[in-house]
């Protein structure tokens, strides 16, 4: 028999380690989709709607890349880009974020951004590198919109900016156009906006936007002109030209200027209607430009022509009359004008008075009628006087149109 062994041989028990729940091989690919799904649902959270917008052309504009902005603030994403079914505009739809949406409203204004050179200036250098966007400008609280119609071109005036609108009146255009700017004594303080033809057809309406707080140096007795071009004037000292900025160079302008004077009463409200002058000779009292100026020299003549008639009691009343109401317009001019017309006007006021006093005199003499043949070598005397000071006046008028133009006075010898 076979020799058997001393010790039987001890079972081998095996070693049981718990299983773990997870292997570390999985704790990568779970984080990374904690990430995704978090970084999901911040997506989800800032969502905002889905708009459509309106364009005659997109532009430059890339789905997935063109971003719609506000401040150089991304608000939203232009997500693809289709034809309308007559094939003549764009749509652009875009999906906007959550902080755009109370923004949407009726109000909303949209308008791509293209690299533009113009009259103001160069803008959207920036899109050379970056692609065109969409700027937008944010609405006023109001009912929600979805669908909008983009502007053509950037506004001419920022909306919600604050200032006052006024029309102008003109025989025709010129060279102005739509963003030339107004200026008040060179100092640039607004923009023309718009024009368009009268109701009349007789004339165009043009809008100038002045910016706060300039726009209070407008009231009532403001003059308005063409500032386009280069401007000539004829003076004391000769020919003179003037250019202008380059921007009235290339798109025109609008100046306008207030006199003292006016600056007393209340600033006139937006939407008032003023005369745009052809140039700033015309506005400011030039030769054949001012109203008052026309209207004194007319009367001038009327009272030249009543002394030359005055005879007898009625005539010479009526010369007096007419006299009195030039004086009243010359006195209107005095501020404007040099020191020596001043002292021409206080001398045939003082001549006026004399023969109206005269006249009083002769009338209480006669009992009212017409007055003596003694009495009127001395008047008649009196009022030659008057119409030599009235003829030097509207001589040196005729010789120094200059002295009627505020700023521009010189003092002649």
């Amino acid at each position: 028999m076979p020799d058997e062994p001393d010790d039987p041989e001890e079972p081998v028990e095996a070693r049981v380690r718990p299983r773990r729940w997870i292997a570390w091989v999985w704790v990568v690919p779970i984080a990374a989709a904690g990430v995704v799904a978090w970084l999901a649902w911040r997506a989800l959270a800032e969502r905002g709607p889905q708009i459509t917008i309106t364009f005659h052309a997109a532009q430059g504009l890339q789905p997935g890349q063109a971003t719609i902005q506000h401040l150089n603030a991304v608000l939203g994403t232009v997500t693809s880009l289709r034809l309308t079914r007559d094939m003549r505009r764009v749509v652009v739809d875009a999906r906007m974020t959550r902080e755009a949406t109370p923004y949407l409203t009726g109000s909303t204004i949209f308008y791509i951004v293209t690299p533009h050179l113009g009259v103001q200036g160069i803008s959207g250098l920036s899109t050379i590198v970056s692609g065109s966007y969409v700027e937008m400008y944010p609405g006023r609280p109001g009912k929600p919109r979805r669908h909008f119609v983009g502007l053509d071109s950037p506004p001419i005036v920022a909306p919600g900016a604050q200032g006052r609108s006024f029309i102008l009146r003109a025989p025709d255009l010129g060279s102005l156009t739509r963003g030339a700017p107004v200026t008040y004594r060179g100092v640039d303080v607004g923009v023309v906006t718009s024009f368009s033809l009268a109701d009349d057809g007789g004339g165009v309406k043009v809008t100038a936007f002045i910016r706060s707080p300039e726009d209070r140096l407008v009231h009532p007795g403001t003059r308005f002109w063409n500032a386009g071009g280069v401007a000539m004037t004829l003076g004391t000292q000769g020919l003179q030209l003037r250019a202008n900025s380059w921007q009235q160079l290339l798109a025109g302008g609008v100046a306008f200027d207030t006199a003292p004077p006016a600056m007393s009463g209340a600033p006139s409200p937006a939407g008032s209607v003023f005369r745009l002058y052809g140039n700033e000779q015309a506005a400011l009292g030039g030769p054949g430009g001012s109203p008052l100026l026309a209207d004194t020299l007319r009367n001038l003549n009327a009272v030249l022509r009543n002394l030359n008639q005055a005879t007898a009691g009625p005539q010479l009343h009526d010369a007096l009359v007419t006299l009195n109401r030039v004086l009243t317009h010359l006195d209107r001019l005095a501020s404007e004008t040099q020191p020596n017309i001043n002292a021409l006007l206080k001398s045939l006021r003082a001549t006026s008075d004399a023969a109206q006093r005269t006249l009083v005199a002769v009338q209480n003499t006669t009992g009212g009628t017409a007055p003596s043949s003694t009495n009127l070598p001395e008047l008649m005397s009196q009022l030659s006087q008057a119409a030599r000071s009235v003829r030097e006046l509207a001589d040196y008028l005729d010789r120094h149109p200059d002295a009627l133009l505020r700023g521009r006075r010189a003092q002649s010898r």
